[in-house]
């Protein structure tokens, strides 16, 4: 015999995925500061602390993602965000041992600002206050530790700036 849980899991797991979609749509729409239109968020990310957090006309944010928004996010318009990208904009004080503390004791938050048109790969980390500018792209796998300049492109561990959208490859050969 199903439990009234596992009935009503079973039920959502029969709900088509584009249903389930929508429905995700509509409850960011709801809770986030911002919701552009057209704003699509894949229904297995999860965005904590999200009444800080804005997101864009048409900007895309892929399954899997997790946001910590208590600092406060801001998404561009027309960003895409690959699949399992981590976007944090709080952390704890790397020096909470010095004053006595515990880390779990400590909180820091500091802003993060994605420009618009910038396309984040897959697996990016974006930690706490950086700013990403406008069309930028960051490879898959990069880790952002320092700001982006606009029409950069970024890759690593740390991530580091490799060329710009507005050079062109032919000059490179």
């Amino acid at each position: 015999m199903l439990t009234p849980l596992h009935a009503l899991l079973s039920l959502l797991l029969r709900v088509p995925r584009a249903a389930r979609k929508r429905l995700s749509d509509f409850r960011w729409s709801r809770t986030l500061m911002e919701f552009g239109p057209g704003a699509q968020i894949g229904p297995s990310s999860i965005i904590y602390n999200a009444e800080h957090v804005s997101l864009g006309a048409n900007a895309v944010i892929g399954d899997f993602v997790h946001i910590w928004g208590g600092g406060g996010v801001s998404i561009g318009e027309d960003t895409m965000i690959g699949a399992t990208t981590v976007i944090t904009s709080q952390s704890h004080d790397a020096r909470a041992t010095s004053k006595g503390l515990l880390y779990r004791e400590t909180h820091s938050k500091a802003p993060v600002v994605i420009g618009k048109n910038v396309f984040l790969g897959s697996n990016v980390t974006v930690l706490p206050g950086i700013r990403v500018g406008d069309n930028a792209i960051i490879g898959a796998g990069a880790v952002l530790t320092k700001d982006v300049p606009d029409n950069a492109i970024v890759m690593g561990v740390p991530a580091r700036v490799v060329g710009s959208i507005l050079d062109d490859p032919a000059e490179r050969a």
